[in-house]
């Protein structure tokens, strides 16, 4: 066989693989909330910053979770649990929230609120633990804010007070209140796509990046990912930033001041150990929609959980099916990226992105937001 028919198989094989048949359109929300068992609930403080919580459950019981993290600056809480040999093997909700590593207490008042309702982990006497794993991200201080105002107990109790099913509010809330983005002002995305066979994937992301989600000429690097005009027909940029745009790669007033914290959800049951590894793959969504990512200044954490509503047995071989999803919640996470920055708004300190380049965003003051 010649090497050009070697090359010719190879390609059909990948291209089968590739696009296995599973038709991808955004959920009724476009959101994470889209998965059934997903809530999810902010609290958003003022001067800017805040708390989200993703509620994750089937059946009043929790979910098998992963994680990745590969940003060199993590806050973190109850990661190592989610280790597919540790003993527990569910979550019941995860916190995002901003504060720093001051912001973790947010988590504790997401234990109390879900203890309220009889949900964690059973530990006898009718007793319960909620396992809620939370990362943080840098926004103490920003634009003249108190240094010591920052998401505590009371954040992830009132949050997790507020979670629901259906529309997501996004940009400048719960963890992407204070958040800033690769020179403009960073914010909080969701997104959800709608595959064959039942299977739903969704994403939130609270985007707090060195890099920038988009070119030098200010072109979305994840904007050709858009589902159904989803992001209101951007307009290519041509010509360069304008003049008074801060370097995207820059890292001002010091060092290890950013973060973009995600979690990806599906409808599909998993062990620890699958949504492990989409965790994983997931994460190569931030890589896809901010440059430079997991840099030594960002703590860049994805979480991921399965919500058991289909049985992975039903999808054919497991592996293949893991694939599928993990490749679509990549994608999603990347489209909740580019929903962050469209949504997020100007402030004193920080422009946003649709104010620094209006033309680009343009169509998508005619309605095209969620």
């Amino acid at each position: 066989m010649k090497a050009s028919d070697i090359c010719a198989v190879v390609f059909v094989a990948l291209s089968s693989v590739a696009s296995p048949g599973w038709a991808q359109v955004p959920g009724p929300n476009n959101a994470i909330t889209d998965v059934p068992g997903i809530k999810v609930g902010h609290f958003t403080g003022n001067p800017l910053t805040g708390t989200t919580v993703v509620i994750a459950e089937k059946g009043g019981q929790g979910v098998a979770g992963g994680v990745s993290q590969r940003g060199g600056a993590p806050g973190t809480r109850e990661t190592d649990l989610l280790r597919p040999e540790n003993l527990v093997q569910i979550v019941n909700a995860i916190t995002l929230s901003g504060g720093s590593a001051y912001g973790l207490a947010a988590a504790s008042g997401v234990m109390q609120c879900l203890e309220g309702q009889g949900v964690g982990f059973p530990v006898g006497g009718g007793n319960v633990v909620p396992i809620v794993p939370t990362a943080i991200l840098f926004d103490p201080g920003r634009c003249g804010a108190p240094f010591n105002y920052r998401p505590n107990f009371s954040f992830g109790l009132a949050a997790c007070s507020a979670a629901r099913s259906g529309p997501v509010q996004e940009g400048n809330v719960g963890a992407g209140a204070g958040a800033v983005s690769g020179g403009v002002k960073g914010g909080l995305g969701t997104a959800s796509v709608v595959l064959d066979k039942g299977v739903i994937v969704g994403a939130i992301v609270a985007v707090n990046s060195v890099g920038a989600t988009f070119d030098a000429n200010g072109n979305l690097y994840a904007a050709p990912l858009e589902l159904a005009g989803e992001f209101g027909s951007l307009i290519p940029i041509e010509g360069g930033p304008p003049p008074h745009m801060s370097k995207p790669a820059a890292v001002p007033g010091g060092l290890l001041r950013n973060t973009t914290i995600a979690v990806v959800a599906t409808n599909v049951e998993l062990t620890k150990t699958q949504a492990t590894k989409i965790a994983q793959m997931a994460d190569d969504g931030l890589a896809r929609a901010i440059k430079p990512t997991h840099t030594p200044y960002d703590g860049d954490t994805v979480f991921a959980v399965g919500t058991g509503r289909i049985s992975m047995a039903t999808l054919g071989d497991p592996a293949f099916a893991e694939y599928v999803i993990g490749s679509a919640a990549a994608d999603v996470l990347s489209r909740a990226v580019v929903h962050a920055i469209l949504s997020a708004e100007s402030t004193p300190c920080e422009k946003s992105y649709c104010d620094l380049f209006p033309n680009a965003c343009r169509n998508r003051k005619k309605g095209a937001q969620k």
